[in-house]
């Protein structure tokens, strides 16, 4: 039985993009690498309608992540998980999809930041560059570049599709590799290489 009240308008939602993958990252200041960066991200893209009469999707995004940050030297090695992520400032460019919005990042020793302004961007729908607020971290993840990574599997990438606002969705779902994926809170304890 269902127990919330009839007059409530529900959202239908359905994902239009799944990706994930890996971060392979230097971070560079002044022409040296002053942390190391690796572990795992994924990016959810969904399409909510308010009613079935919409003529325009709305979407809304999902990221999430968790990573080891360590020194060149194998000291300072540290985890940092980022989710919570809010957004509904969806972009498809070409091949490229820019995300902004904001999340929580944690560290070891729980959340370290919150709200902080985020730039996903998947470009070519195979390279991930993520962008922290240097501002909201302290300087935490500043470098020369962004964070980068590489997309491992994802879900409705090709054969897209444009509607009448411009925005590209992609109507044929389809798997691009029969990998299942989520983020584990407790990965990066024994990801190897």
């Amino acid at each position: 039985m269902n127990d919330k009240p009839s007059n409530i308008q529900q959202n239908d939602t359905s994902s239009i993009v799944k990706a994930h993958g890996h971060f392979a990252n230097n971070q560079i200041k002044d022409n040296i690498v002053t942390w190391i960066e690796g572990g795992m991200w994924n990016l959810d893209i969904v399409k909510v309608s308010n009613n079935s009469r919409a003529t325009t999707p709305n979407m809304t995004a999902e990221f999430t992540s968790n990573f080891t940050m360590i020194k060149p030297d194998g000291s300072l090695s540290h985890n940092h998980i980022i989710n919570n992520f809010k957004s509904d400032n969806v972009i498809f460019a070409g091949n490229d999809i820019v995300i902004t919005g904001t999340s929580d990042i944690h560290s070891d020793n729980g959340i370290e930041y919150s709200q902080v302004p985020i730039t996903v961007h998947l470009m070519g729908k195979k390279v991930l560059g993520l962008m922290i607020d240097v501002n909201k971290t302290g300087g935490h993840f500043s470098g020369d570049n962004e964070m980068f990574g590489t997309m491992i599997s994802g879900f409705s990438l090709d054969n897209s599709t444009s509607v009448s606002n411009g925005t590209t969705i992609n109507d044929d779902m389809t798997y691009e590799s029969n990998a299942s994926y989520s983020t584990n809170m407790n990965s990066m304890a024994y990801m190897t290489h």
